[in-house]
């Protein structure tokens, strides 16, 4: 059984390291320009769900911090949902 866990636990730090490979050059896209609410709201959904890790969570950052002025009401709500989340 420990052995289970321990491979459970090693596929999911794979896991997370493949997110952060995949949405690193996202978010680095979605901060070199100005990008509509929609498609920033879909992307951080996604960044949402492993903003549990912190590089995956300082990309969520990176992006809140970068269209805070563009979107203030839609970013205000993805700080609340990540606190809502992944703080309680």
């Amino acid at each position: 059984m420990d052995k289970n866990i321990y491979q459970i636990a090693e596929q999911i730090l794979q896991l997370h390291q493949k997110a952060y490979e995949i949405y690193l050059p996202l978010v680095e896209d979605v901060c070199s320009r100005t990008v509509s609410e929609e498609e920033l709201s879909h992307l951080l959904d996604d960044l949402l769900n492993f903003a549990c890790d912190e590089k995956k969570l300082r990309l969520y950052k990176r992006v809140c911090r970068y269209y805070f002025d563009v979107y203030p009401s839609c970013i205000r709500d993805y700080i609340e949902a990540y606190w809502e989340i992944w703080e309680r």
